[in-house]
């Protein structure tokens, strides 16, 4: 869910989903949730398909899994509901291109804004309006989720040193301190869930 979160909301995810509320399936969305729920149970039955279609169940499980995000009251739901807002403006979106394709590199909120081809003030209008977060706690997320990533990846043997460098932390203790407090534990403890890789 965190997968589809993310891509709601074109944006790194950090804190775990929280839903704060309920929805009865006798309402119309409620009804929508339930139909899906069944039609996706129908493809699970192994009376009905010898061989459970696995591609068309991965899409309706993503279906549901977005709508319940869109339905159900949840601590992001603030956000998702801005998306009805106004399109991105096109400087926003360079300035988001530019942190990615330069995720490792010393930057502040000037040279993104330089980048961007806007002002600070614009920038950071835009960042508030659109992500609810500034240009920098927007970067920080993004080298945070990257590094989180990259050290629960099995195929790697890099230290958690090289990998923090990598994102763009150069201060191990400050990242080790923004890490814990980010995900509620230390860079190694990552590590040691990394799972088996096979090919």
């Amino acid at each position: 869910m965190i997968r589809q979160l993310s891509t709601l909301l074109d944006a790194p995810v950090v804190n775990d989903i929280s839903f704060t509320g309920e929805i009865s399936l006798a309402t119309a969305r409620g009804a929508r949730i339930r139909m899906l729920g069944t039609l996706i149970w129908s493809c699970l039955d192994t009376s009905l398909f010898a061989h459970p279609p696995s591609m068309l169940i991965e899409h309706l499980l993503n279906a549901m899994m977005i709508m319940l995000l869109e339905t159900v009251p949840n601590n992001y739901s603030g956000r998702l509901a801005k998306l009805a807002s106004p399109a991105i403006p096109k400087h926003l979106k360079r300035a988001i291109e530019y942190m990615h394709a330069n995720v490792a590199l010393p930057m502040n909120t000037a040279d993104i804004a330089e980048a961007a081809g806007t002002s600070i003030r614009s920038l950071q209008a835009a960042f508030q309006q659109f992500k609810g977060t500034t240009p920098l706690n927007y970067l920080r997320t993004i080298r945070l989720e990257g590094t989180r990533n990259a050290l629960m990846d099995p195929t790697t043997s890099l230290s958690i040193a090289k990998i923090a460098q990598s994102w763009g932390f150069s201060h191990m203790g400050r990242f080790a301190a923004l890490y814990r407090r980010s995900f509620g534990e230390m860079p190694s403890t990552a590590t040691k869930q990394r799972k088996p890789f096979s090919e």
